[in-house]
């Protein structure tokens, strides 16, 4: 089973590496389609490991978790995905400031601080206690989850929500906004493994087998996609060069091929 459905057969990851001058497929990971789309995620994350210099891992919703995002960070990667899963909180969400050292919620998104804050370790659950005149008229209360009660409100929230919250406020920004939308174009290569190569009918059984003949349409993109970029290399070269005829002393007539920069 894989997110709670029953599938069968093979499913693939590809990482295809993108720059200003175009596009290849880097690596691929395959395996029996019980194998979730995070568990790619962590392990392409794990086998990039510690970069030199900041990398930006665009990627579907399906990949992303608090887990991946903080393993990605330790490693110098920014992984960037279209939308988180399960419930989402609220953007507000990301103001409240925890001290996970003393388990104490130091105040809410407004600026006001809780009169008594009790931690759950075993699902590590915040509870903050307000004074209910605090939460009643906030104009932010619909948004940070404070309930009221006879004569206090409170709030409940983990540090993975204020963690989530803060990553659903970065995405919303211009920069990431343009940098989600790279991602649709990922969505170009399983297209063309389907309607070009026909991955969802292999001719082959096993994982192996399988994931062998899988290889060679991957390598059949690539080849594409070199010979097109060699060829737009040499258009762009030929435009630049310019012949020019001169008269040499002996009286013949001597071409020479400059390259216009």
């Amino acid at each position: 089973k894989k997110a709670g459905k029953d599938h069968k057969g093979y499913v693939a990851n590809i990482v295809e590496t993108i720059d200003e001058k175009g596009s290849i497929i880097t690596s691929y990971d395959y395996d029996v389609n019980t194998h979730s789309d995070s568990s790619f995620c962590k392990e392409t994350i794990e086998k990039l490991g510690e970069q030199e210099k900041e990398i930006t891992i665009i990627a579907d919703g399906a990949y992303s978790s608090i887990e991946n995002i903080e393993l990605a960070e330790k490693n110098n990667i920014e992984l960037i995905t279209t939308a988180l899963i399960g419930k989402l909180p609220d953007e507000i969400q990301s103001e409240f400031k925890l001290d996970e050292v003393t388990h104490e919620i130091i105040k809410c998104p407004k600026g006001e601080k809780p009169y008594k804050t009790r931690y759950y370790e075993k699902t590590g659950l915040y509870r903050a206690s307000f004074n209910k005149k605090t939460c009643e008229h906030c104009p932010l209360r619909e948004k940070c989850g404070a309930k009221l009660q006879k004569k206090s409100a409170y709030v409940l929230i983990t540090a993975k929500t204020i963690q989530r919250a803060s990553y659903l406020k970065k995405m919303s920004t211009e920069k990431y906004s343009v940098l989600q939308k790279i991602r649709n174009g990922v969505e170009g290569i399983p297209s063309i493994l389907r309607r070009k190569y026909h991955v969802d009918v292999i001719p082959v059984r096993g994982l192996v087998r399988s994931k062998i003949w899988f290889s060679f349409k991957i390598g059949a993109i690539n080849a594409k996609k070199v010979l097109k970029m060699a060829a737009e290399m040499a258009a762009s070269l030929y435009k630049n060069i310019e012949i020019k005829f001169i008269l040499t002393k002996t009286g013949k007539i001597q071409a020479e091929l400059l390259l216009v920069a």
